[in-house]
């Protein structure tokens, strides 16, 4: 597998009061005629989190058409699960409405932050409407089965049966005075995509030496029925790099990192990391967005394949 890089699409450097930087986690949805809507996160000049979009002509992505002049998904309400920010995550269309699914986040006291899951919705179709949240809480929080958080999900619908691959929070740990997160890949299921089954399943988890932390859990379903997933995963000592792995049923994962076919140019302006891809097939072939700095405080690239 070989990645041909495109370019920087954008970064949040001082837009507006809610767009002043980074731009998080793009996740691209067709608009017909070559656009796409990229939706992403930035920051506001509080470190606060809000869902944003922009437009591109994917036979020239490194263009933007338009941009957002408002969040689509704003921080929750003070003492709410997110009122430190809405981190968008992943959207799918069912029964005309658009499913948000969004990573919520409060600063921490005895670690660095606490996250969960919340769901927003908007009829489909109507791409400049804002999404409205389905309740105040989340959807999926610390609980018996996830005990430290969950967060950053992807779901796919398969006959009936909603399909979600989540962040699963392992314990903190000390490292240079201070205590940082640690979390691998594990498997949901759903009847309504409300509800959710947590089956601690684990899907992916470590494989390299000082390996802490796999984001950003992408998962394809080819037309054979077989699926691939691309993600982000780093230690505490070397930053986010992108992984590739293979599975038959979407449940058990076979790692290929060696063959994903992207690294880190850091002479450019990815800089220390690449993280949190995107893959999706367009007119143009098979494309990825991704981040790159310092957890994506460079904004967002694109990248498509050039080789299976």
């Amino acid at each position: 597998m070989r990645w041909k890089k495109l370019g920087r699409i954008f970064v949040a450097a001082g837009q507006s009061e809610w767009v002043h930087s980074h731009g998080i986690i793009p996740i691209a949805r067709p608009l017909g005629d070559f656009r796409y809507r990229v939706y992403f996160t930035p920051r506001d000049r509080l470190i606060r989190s809000n869902v944003s979009w922009l437009d591109i002509d994917i036979r020239n992505p490194t263009t933007v058409l338009r941009l957002s002049q408002q969040p689509l998904l704003a921080p929750g309400a003070l003492g709410y699960f997110d009122d430190c920010g809405a981190i968008g995550c992943w959207i799918v269309e069912h029964n005309g409405l658009e499913h948000l699914y969004y990573q919520g986040w409060n600063r921490g006291v005895t670690v660095g932050f606490y996250v969960a899951v919340g769901l927003a919705t908007r009829p489909a179709g109507d791409p400049d409407r804002p999404f409205k949240r389905i309740s105040d809480g989340p959807i999926l929080d610390r609980c018996v089965q996830e005990p430290v958080f969950i967060s950053d999900p992807a779901v796919l619908i398969e006959n009936g049966t909603w399909r979600m691959w989540y962040q699963s929070g392992r314990p903190w740990t000390p490292h240079d005075d201070q205590m940082l997160p640690s979390y691998d890949i594990r498997y949901a299921t759903s009847s309504d995509g409300k509800n959710w089954n947590l089956t601690s399943t684990s899907s992916l988890t470590f494989a390299h030496p000082g390996e802490v932390a796999i984001a950003r859990f992408c998962p394809l379903r080819e037309a054979d029925g077989h699926y691939k997933a691309w993600y982000s995963y780093r230690s505490n000592d070397w930053g986010y790099r992108i992984g590739l792995a293979t599975s038959a049923d979407g449940i058990d994962w076979i790692r290929h990192d060696e063959k994903v076919g992207i690294e880190r140019d850091p002479n450019s302006w990815e800089g220390a990391m690449i993280c949190y891809p995107y893959v999706i097939d367009t007119e143009i072939g098979r494309v990825m967005f991704y981040n790159g700095g310092r957890y994506g405080d460079a904004g967002f690239g694109i990248a498509v394949l050039e080789q299976e």
